[in-house]
């Protein structure tokens, strides 16, 4: 069995750029890698915001994802907070691209801190003779819950930059109303279903910039933006940053 934790340390704009180095940033990492050994994992892929790591134990990745929890909580906050973050995802499968896959979305679309299936806690109470886990430190997301964020990444990641997809076509596509999309999602990650596509759009969009895909029209446009002025309205009201301010400094 492959349990696999993904760990992000920064928001999305940090994570991308990937160069934080400061006293926050240095501390944090020694911690989290020491963590890791004590606990045995094995780090698959890591940069300076994000490790994914494999655990055989199911207890060990719980104890460790807590302990980086814990940890985390203590590390001076002097520093900007916008990169002070942390994101944590636990999932797990006979399949480790799978498990990958699942425990990524989780951590990064799901709005707590640390989250879980249901499928690890039941694994874990079962390993330790039903030690119950603290659900003020851990969101466990139920079977439907993880089944409903699949279908809906499975459907935005092949359907997000086309200008016609919006909340109506992704009723259709995963068979359920709008106002049950809104009432997951909204409990899932905080935001509404348009906000959603919108801030995943964006991300991908910033993904384009900052490998130099195509100027900023363009990539408005690719991005599902019908108007580039507007692209830029939310790109400013999402990264703090215009487009073009962005393009400049990378």
């Amino acid at each position: 069995m492959n349990y696999i934790l993904v760990i992000e340390t920064s928001d999305y704009l940090h994570r991308l750029e990937a160069n934080q180095f400061n006293l926050f940033t240095q501390k944090l990492h020694n911690g989290i890698s020491k963590l890791i050994k004590k606990f045995n994992g094995k780090i698959l892929n890591r940069n300076d915001n994000t490790y994914v790591v494999a655990f055989e134990s199911v207890t060990n990745i719980i104890l460790c994802a807590l302990k980086v929890q814990s940890n985390f909580k203590y590390i001076t906050p002097k520093f900007d907070t916008s990169i002070r973050a942390l994101k944590m995802g636990i999932a797990h499968n006979s399949n480790q691209f799978n498990a990958q896959r699942l425990a990524t979305i989780i951590c990064e679309i799901v709005k707590n801190q640390l989250v879980i299936t249901s499928e690890t806690k039941a694994d874990y109470e079962k390993e330790n003779r039903n030690i119950f886990i603290n659900n003020e430190h851990i969101r466990t997301l139920k079977t439907t819950e993880v089944e409903f964020l699949k279908h809906l990444m499975d459907y935005i990641e092949t359907t997000w930059n086309n200008t016609d997809f919006n909340v109506v076509s992704l009723s259709r596509a995963i068979e359920l109303s709008a106002s049950q999309i809104y009432r997951r999602l909204k409990s899932l990650t905080g935001k509404s279903p348009s906000t959603f596509i919108r801030d995943f759009r964006l991300n991908r969009a910033m993904q384009m910039m900052h490998h130099k895909k195509g100027n900023i029209s363009n990539i408005a446009q690719w991005s599902g933006f019908n108007s580039a002025t507007y692209f830029s309205k939310c790109f400013k009201e999402k990264f703090h940053i215009l487009p073009s301010k962005y393009t400049q400094q990378h």
